[in-house]
Order: C-alpha cells, then sequence, then structure tokens
C-alpha cells in the first residue's frame, strides 16, 4: 500500500509538472541515506548537515527556512529492505507549515514522539526495570496503553534578518478506563493512563559572511497511573512520573567559498520514578523506593563541502547513552542497581549527494562506529552482596530507528535517490539488493522492495 501510493505521488508529479514552488528535499530518508545515526535526540541525523527540514524536529526555529511547507515520513522497510514490518508510530510522521507575514510562521507536526513516555508507564506496568526482588505493584499491573497520538504546535518569529526564534508545545495521551460491579453491591473502576507535555524553544542565528549558528532546547514531562478504587477499599494506586531535558547545539563557520567548518554537541538527561499512592486491600504500605536516570551526550567535529553540483558532509564525534536503574527496600532492607551505558569513539557520519540531472540526486553515505557496550549489576540484602559487570564491542552506537540496530548491522553503507519535480520532492533510501536483481516495482519475483524508508514534501510557497 505505501509502494503503491508512492509511485502514484511521483507519477502524478511528473504529469502535472507543477511550477508553484521550488522543491526542498529532505527529511529522515535523506539523511539516512547519507551517513545519518541516532544521537541524543532520538532522531536520525548526520549531524554535520546543516540544511534539512528534518532539523525542524531538532530545532522549531528551523520552521523558519520550511514555511509554506507540507512534509511526510513515509516510512518503509529496512535498510536492505527486506520487511515493511516497521511502519507505523515513531516511524511514519507529517508536518506542515504556513507563512501568516514575513515574520511569522505556524505549524503542526503529527506523530513525532521523541520522548521516553513508554519507557516511564513501563516502571509501574513492568516493575521497575525488571530489577531481581523489587517492584512497585502489590498486584497484578494493568496493561497500560501506550502513548500513540503525539501531535505538536510550533512557531517561528523571524526577529531580525540575522535571527529566528522557534517554539513548540507537544501533548500527547493514551486511557483505559473501565467500572465494574457485582453482586453484593460491589463496585469501582480501573484506570490506566498515560500522558506527555512537551515545550521546546530554538533559535537560528546568521553569523553573517556564510556563518551561522543554532541551539535549541527542550523540556518533557512524563506520566503514568494504574489505579483500582471500589466502594470496599482501594485496589492499588500506582504512578510514576519522569522528566527530560535535552539540548543541543551547533555551528557553520565559512573558511572558504567550497567548505564549512562544523562543530556540534547534544545533550539529553532523564530522571524517572514510580510511587505507590495507596496500598491495596489486604496489602500493607511498601518501603521502596525505585528510580531511573538516563545520560546522553554526543560532541562532534567536521564540515561541509559543496560545489553547484555536489555536496559532502561528514565529520567524527563522540557519542555516549547510560540508563541506570536503582531500588531500595526498607523492610526487608536491601538494594539493586542496574547501569548500561554505551559509549562510542570515534563515530563516523558522512554522506554525499550528486545531482545527476536537474530533477535527479544519488546520494551514498557511511556510518561507523566503535563503541563500547558495559553492563553492570549490584545487589545486597540479607546479609549477602553481589556484583557483575560485562564489557563487550559494539560497530554502532546508539541506532534503533527503522529497524537498524547495533545486532543487525556491522557498520552501514548506504545508497539514497532524490526527486524533484517543480515544488514536489520525493527521497528513498535504495536497496543494495536493486543493484543484483532489478527494480522490485517493475519486475522483481521476490518480496524485497526497491526502496526503503521513503520522504516526501511539497513547497507551495513563492
Amino acid at each position: 500500500m505505501v509502494k503503491r501510493l508512492g509511485i502514484t505521488v511521483v507519477l502524478v508529479a511528473v504529469i502535472v509538472g507543477s511550477v508553484v514552488g521550488q522543491a526542498k528535499n529532505g527529511g529522515i530518508a535523506r539523511q539516512i541515506a547519507m551517513g545519518g545515526s541516532q544521537g541524543s535526540s532520538g532522531l536520525v541525523l548526520n549531524p554535520f548537515i546543516m540544511e534539512d527540514p528534518a532539523l525542524l524536529l531538532l530545532n522549531p526555529a528551523y520552521q523558519g527556512m520550511y514555511s509554506d511547507y507540507a512534509w511526510i515520513n513515509v516510512g518503509g522497510g529496512t535498510l536492505n529492505n527486506l520487511s515493511t514490518g516497521n511502519n507505523g508510530y515513531t516511524q511514519q510522521n507529517a508536518g506542515v507549515a504556513f507563512a501568516f507575514n514575513r515574520e511569522w510562521a505556524f505549524g503542526v507536526t503529527l506523530s513525532y514522539d521523541p520522548s521516553a513516555v513508554n519507557v516511564v508507564n513501563g516502571l509501574i506496568s513492568g516493575g521497575g526495570l525488571g530489577l531481581p526482588g523489587f517492584g512497585i505493584n502489590q498486584r497484578p499491573a494493568q496493561n497500560i496503553p501506550a502513548v500513540a497520538n503525539v501531535w505538536e504546535v510550533l512557531a517561528s518569529y523571524r526577529m531580525s534578518s540575522t535571527m529566528t526564534l522557534g517554539f513548540g508545545f507537544t501533548y500527547g495521551t493514551s486511557k483505559f478506563d473501565t467500572t465494574f460491579s457485582a453482586t453484593g453491591g460491589v463496585s469501582g473502576e480501573r484506570l490506566a493512563s498515560s500522558s506527555m507535555l512537551g515545550f521546546r524553544a530554538g533559535a537560528v542565528v546568521d553569523l553573517g559572511s556564510g556563518s551561522s549558528f543554532d541551539a535549541s532546547a527542550a523540556l518533557r514531562l512524563d506520566k503514568a497511573t494504574d489505579n483500582i478504587t471500589s466502594n470496599t477499599g482501594s485496589g492499588g494506586e500506582y504512578s510514576a512520573s519522569g522528566t527530560e531535558i535535552q539540548f543541543q547545539a551547533r555551528g557553520k563557520f565559512k573558511m572558504s567559498n567550497r567548505f564549512n567548518f562544523v562543530p556540534y554537541g547534544m545533550l539529553g538527561i532523564l530522571s524517572a520514578e514510580p510511587k505507590e499512592d495507596a496500598f491495596p486491600l489486604g496489602g500493607a504500605a511498601q518501603t521502596l523506593s525505585n528510580k531511573i536516570s538516563g545520560l546522553a551526550y554526543a560532541l562532534g567535529v567536521g564540515g561541509e563541502y559543496h560545489t553547484s553540483s555536489f555536496y559532502l558532509a561528514g565529520g567524527v564525534s563522540y557519542q555516549s547513552a547510560q540508563l541506570k536503574g536503582e531500588a531500595s527496600n526498607s523492610t526487608p532492607p536491601g538494594s539493586a542497581t542496574y547501569t548500561a551505558t554505551l559509549s562510542g569513539l570515534p563515530v563516523f557520519n558522512l554522506g554525499s549527494e550528486f545531482w545527476i540531472i536537474n530533477w535527479l540526486a544519488g546520494r551514498v553515505g557511511y556510518y561507523r562506529s566503535m563503541a563500547s557496550f558495559k553492563i553492570k549489576n549490584e545487589q545486597s540484602g540479607g546479609g549477602l552482596s553481589a556484583t557483575g559487570e560485562s564489557t563487550r564491542s559494539f560497530p554502532n552506537s546508539f541506532m534503533f530507528v527503522g529497524g537498524i540496530n547495533p545486532a543487525t548491522h556491522d557498520g552501514l553503507v548506504t545508497l539514497g535517490l532524490g526527486l524533484r519535480f517543480g515544488g514536489f520532492a520525493l527521497d528513498a533510501t535504495v536497496s543494495e539488493e536493486a543493484l543484483r536483481r532489478g527494480l522490485g516495482l517493475i519486475g522483481s519475483q521476490d518480496n524485497i522492495n526497491t526502496f526503503g524508508y521513503i520522504s516526501t514534501s511539497y513547497n507551495f510557497g513563492e
């Protein structure tokens, strides 16, 4: 279905040949095809590409560059295109923006969720990261529905000829609510819910002479509940709350007419804690505490090289992500700590784009990380203590988008195409198998797709 839709859109664009605007290629498909990896933002990017509509998912001020603009990340199969089963929430999203006047532009983004809310609600539905001997529930957990309907309202303001500001408000929620009654007059309510409330702000600054700087910050508040109440007494009320903070900054410094120096940095912080607000009938107030914390950061240096028909962006980074779970109990006394750390140095992102003719671009990307993955477990209680630690090398840092993950890819070499007709643009990753057995959408007898991840957009501005 997705392939048919994509092919139909392309054919219509070719036939109509709209000239109501100049296409602006880009999106997740372009980023993946040009050596993108996942940074602390939870978004696949080559951080050394300075202009791309995918960047408005990181910094809302980029909407000023993409007003009067509609885009869709259609999603698709993995890079080797063996399956399209990963289409859906977190893989498919869309947005549109309209210029109100020369200064203001307003837009909306649908179904893009960078939050950890569905990790936070697992603290009460799953019992505290599954640490042995510890859990917040004294009864079977309810099935808390995952948040899957996130939307964001955006506004950008061109403060001056050299500075654009951006703002975003994000919200998502899910709920399962049911009432019950039984013989004898027993009645009550079961409630399981999750929600996420987020705020973003950013700026893009023109430093003059071809140089620029951009920075953004985000705050997200996560919440989950698992409550059962009845007229005979509490059935147990549990909640979990989480706070996410994110910062990023990048610079582009013109060194010559063809080369720009690009440094960047990213930081992400997560803290979350489950609580027992009311213990169930027949139970007792628990004396445990249980929390998780996360820290992710990246620093990198690289650059952009460009001519009239060729573009190259790449560099080297240090990326690290850590997740830590801590549980302690006073009756009986005991504690457990779980720490997982993934660090990559060096991480390479390299992508090239070359326009073969004025409506067709070819792309090649390379991503590689020399990373290590370390897990440490510590437990104590009842006069006993135990510690376990393991470290192994990984060829990737932290990439988990579009079916890509460290367990299935030993380095990533990617291919892609970009098409543009008038204001319409389509970008796609291309299966390496297409070079061996032909285009799957024409005559292939196997189940391997020609195109993997697809992004498309339409620029209806002047």
